[in-house]
């Protein structure tokens, strides 16, 4: 849940890449990149998710973030889905299996049960 927000994506995989042998196994797992595109219009459960701009553009932006009178900030990157495919082509890398994930984890928000949350990726080393 890192790979996102890293600054040199394609350095990242290819050093996990690198340090593979043979049919080895990469596992990503990341917020979905549709979700760091828009953004629910409310939280009722039928609450139109809305993209304003581009999905393709490549953006960063700060989320303040309160719990438990903690405040915390974090980057969040944004990059279409093709970054990530390239990046595993590119260090020779073969995707194997995708999930989309949803979540099916808090009933009294079900808006991220219409739209993927995470996405998770497998690639083998060739």
């Amino acid at each position: 849940m890192s790979l996102m927000n890293t600054d040199d994506l394609d350095g990242a995989v290819r050093e996990a890449a690198r340090v593979l042998g043979g049919g080895g196994r990469y596992c990503i797992a990341i917020t979905h990149p549709l979700n760091t595109a828009g953004a629910f219009t409310s939280r009722e459960p039928d609450a139109p998710f809305v993209i304003e701009g581009s999905y393709f553009e490549r953006t960063q932006k700060e989320v303040p973030v309160e719990r438990d009178g903690l405040e915390m900030t974090f980057l969040d990157a944004h990059r279409p889905l093709e970054d990530y495919f390239a990046a595993l082509g590119g260090a020779e890398l073969m995707v194997d299996r995708l999930r989309e994930v949803r979540d099916d984890g808090d009933p009294d928000d079900s808006r991220w049960q219409r739209l993927p949350l995470f996405l998770h990726v497998r690639a083998v080393r060739r």
